[in-house]
């Protein structure tokens, strides 16, 4: 697909149908929570959150550095209770500029409530014309990334097609539908394959509803060829949440390493604690 055309119609960033306002006051990023996002905990997938923040991020770190572009290298999310409906709203703010890195802080909420705080990193790049996200960056009041047809047509995880090989070994093949504008895999569904891989892995001593309360990612380079595999391993066990570092390989690329992450996940109060 040409950079310019980014991303095309089909596409898992339209189907999620985020949006962003501009005032004089800054830019906030939206996005509407429906059953199709929910993790089996019955709340927002974390890696559904992760990609608002890259794209909200994206926005302040944008902003910061024209005329130069950014490309997310690390990203920290911390989810401080459980989103089950309503608006997620994304508010960045910048913490440090330097000539090579913008750091930037995204505030989460629902209403008045917070829900959640993220830091990310962006490398700074040369600017590159034609070569930037949808809408990232505007000077219009508002961007929709949604077509008026644009929606998931049954669960994320189904329209992604994400393959569970065993307990915390998932994979998912690369197309335009999940790829950014190199044609390698979209920074947002890599989160998401992640906390996936988290939750297969601590499903059994934790329970269906587990869920990742906190995601440290590190990006080091783009998985290109596919399919994406991502394994995870435990650090650290308790009664009530395990500690969980993912690696994403490019498994069509002699399984060569692209990004590591750490969750941790814990058992849903309403589950019960299991042994």
């Amino acid at each position: 697909m040409a950079a310019s055309a980014y991303p095309p119609d089909d596409h898992v960033l339209r189907d999620l149908r985020f949006w962003t306002e501009r005032d004089a006051k800054g830019a906030r990023s939206h996005l509407e929570v429906t059953p199709q996002l929910l993790a089996p905990s019955g709340s927002l997938h974390v890696g559904v959150i992760a990609t608002l923040v890259d794209m909200s991020g994206g926005e302040g770190a944008i902003r910061a550095v024209t005329p130069d572009w950014v490309a997310t290298s690390d990203l920290v999310l911390h989810v401080t209770r459980p989103v089950t409906e309503g608006v997620v709203v994304a508010t960045p703010s910048l913490l440090r500029r330097t000539r090579s890195t913008a750091v930037i802080e995204v505030d989460l909420r629902v209403g008045d409530e917070p829900v959640g705080l993220s830091t990310v990193t962006f490398a700074v790049l040369p600017g590159r014309p034609g070569a930037q996200r949808m809408g990232v960056g505007s000077a219009e009041a508002r961007t929709d990334f949604g077509l008026p047809d644009s929606r998931l047509s049954a669960h994320l995880r189904d329209v992604l097609a994400v393959r569970e090989n065993a307990p915390g070994d998932v994979e998912l093949s690369i197309t335009p539908y999940v790829g950014n504008s190199l044609n390698a895999l979209q920074g947002g569904v890599a989160a998401t394959m992640l906390e996936w891989s988290a939750l297969s892995r601590c499903r059994d001593s934790l329970g269906d509803r587990a869920r990742v309360l906190d995601l440290a990612i590190n990006y080091l380079r783009l998985v290109r060829v596919g399919p994406a595999r991502a394994l995870a391993r435990v650090l650290r066990q308790q009664a009530d949440e395990m500690l969980v570092r993912v690696e994403l390989l490019d498994a069509g690329d002699e399984d060569r390493l692209c990004t590591v992450a750490t969750a941790l996940v814990r058992a849903d109060e309403a589950e019960g604690l299991q042994p």
